[in-house]
């Protein structure tokens, strides 16, 4: 009798023994499976973060960066100028150096000649390249007026210029061309006389043939 009471309270003890094991085991396999799922949700909100900081990086890029600068294109005193020789024949249009036709000055200020369009003016100043004057785009026919320098005509026509560009400039000398429009009546084919702004005046020959340029008038320097 004692050995099957002792019997049955050892079978009694082991069963709990091992449920008492097996409990521990879940409680321990719980923990650490929370523990996992915490640290993947920190980790997760960290390459959250960091996949967010990247997908921000290019907006405040494009933020930053500058934008280019305008250009006026033909004409304008700001940009940069085509070649005389492209431009479109229109008054007010510029273009660096000289057209086709035209023959250049190495030392004179400014010259003038007809354009091969009827009742357009070349008007071609030479001076720095960074600071180029500009004709201003028509031309005013005066009273008719006479000057030593040059001949008879039935009237006088004035080209002014535009305001000198401020800053430094550099010390070449290249020629710079503006078309300008006159007055329907000046064209007819005689010389004209024609007051350079406060440079001086100089007598403007006609074409040698229709749709041609007309040779330069250079201002004596």
């Amino acid at each position: 009798m004692k050995i099957k009471q002792t019997d049955r309270s050892g079978a009694a003890v082991r069963p709990l023994a091992r449920a008492g094991v097996v409990a521990l085991g879940l409680g321990m396999t719980a923990a650490l499976a929370l523990s996992g799922c915490a640290q993947s949700d920190v980790g997760g909100s960290e390459a959250g973060d960091s996949n967010a900081s990247a997908s921000q990086a290019p907006e405040e890029s494009d933020m930053t960066s500058p934008s280019p600068s305008p250009t006026d294109g033909e004409g304008g005193q700001d940009g940069e100028l085509p070649q005389a020789a492209d431009m479109e024949l229109v008054a007010g249009n510029s273009g660096r150096g000289l057209p086709p036709g035209l023959e250049g000055s190495t030392d004179s200020p400014v010259g003038v000649a007809w354009a091969p369009e009827e009742g357009l003016l070349y008007v071609v100043t030479n001076g720095s390249s960074s600071c180029p004057l500009f004709a201003k785009p028509e031309a005013t026919l005066g009273s008719g007026g006479k000057s030593a320098k040059v001949g008879a005509a039935d009237g006088v026509l004035t080209v002014q210029f535009m305001p000198a560009s401020d800053g430094i400039c550099t010390m070449d000398f290249v020629p710079t061309t503006t078309v300008v429009e006159v007055p329907a009546e000046v064209d007819t084919g005689d010389p004209v006389p024609v007051v350079l702004g406060d440079k001086g005046d100089v007598e403007l020959l006609p074409r040698p043939a229709e749709g041609e340029p007309g040779p330069v008038a250079w201002l004596d320097s």
